[in-house]
């Protein structure tokens, strides 16, 4: 089997890749990196025998806007989760010090969850495809923000580590396939929710339908149609099997005007 991530070796995607393995014991894994994520998605849309995972929801920046809206216009369906904490650590060339540092290079998410610390010490930055790519920007006067423990295989060394604005950080990835064969025993459900006309209440509406038969929602997330401004679908992670209860929301919703489409399943 294989598996896509947003590569190469040695960013927050590899690792969850890697400990999803682990935790599910799978042998005989390909894992295939990807230059980014619209083509993890792709990938993993157009073959039968994989998985994708991809980055839904970090809790500092919020939702991954990009794989949101792959799940509303690609043939990719959720099969599960997995949490992986963030940890940033600056990277120098071997014998540096943090003074010789005078601009950084990451991604774009890594920049901003590492803003504190970079503004605090006076560094320039800019960006790269990944957090790893950062290391080939590496010179004397030049350092990249990357997971910590990613850069020795690179050889380049660790000048600081845990320099993350906020202690607490963590990523949210998403298991997708191509299909929607999804677990008998899955307690997890999730939608795209979309409405046929723009009138007043509609979240409201969708809070209410799920609150009558008592089911919480663990993610709820708008975003735009691109076809008019001021219009939007939803994404909702309902904590509910596929049950009756579920199929009376989706039916409720639908008498609503709402498209209710099931575009998830799995065991927490």
């Amino acid at each position: 089997m294989k598996i896509y991530y947003l590569g190469p070796k040695g960013t927050f995607s590899y690792l969850a890749s890697q400990k999803y393995v682990e935790q599910l014991k799978l042998q005989n894994i390909d894992f295939v990196p990807k230059a980014n994520l619209y083509e993890v998605i792709k990938c993993a849309s157009q073959d039968d025998d994989t998985i994708g995972l991809v980055p839904i929801e970090n809790s500092i920046e919020g939702t991954i806007n990009i794989v949101a809206d792959s799940l509303a216009k690609q043939d990719v369906y959720a099969h599960g989760e997995l949490l992986l904490d963030i940890d940033f650590a600056l990277y120098g060339q071997s014998g540096s010090q943090i003074e010789d540092i005078k601009k950084v290079y990451s991604i774009a998410p890594a920049i901003s969850q590492t803003s504190n610390y970079i503004m605090n010490h006076h560094f320039d930055y800019d960006y790269v495809d990944s957090t790893v790519k950062g290391f080939e920007m590496i010179s004397k006067h030049v350092g990249a923000i990357a997971p910590v423990n990613s850069g020795e295989d690179y050889g380049f060394q660790q000048l600081d580590t845990h320099i993350q604005d906020f202690p607490h950080n963590a990523t949210r990835f998403l298991i997708i396939k191509n299909h929607a064969q999804f677990d008998v025993n899955a307690n997890t459900t999730m939608f795209l929710i979309t409405p046929k006309f723009d009138k007043p209440g509609l979240l409201a509406s969708i809070l209410n339908t799920f609150a009558l038969f008592n089911i919480n929602l663990s993610w709820i997330e708008s975003r735009p149609l691109k076809t008019k401004l001021g219009q939007y679908h939803f994404f909702v992670q309902a904590e509910a099997q596929l049950s009756n209860d579920i199929e009376k929301v989706i039916t409720i919703l639908n008498t609503l005007d709402f498209e209710t489409k099931l575009i998830g399943a799995f065991r927490k």
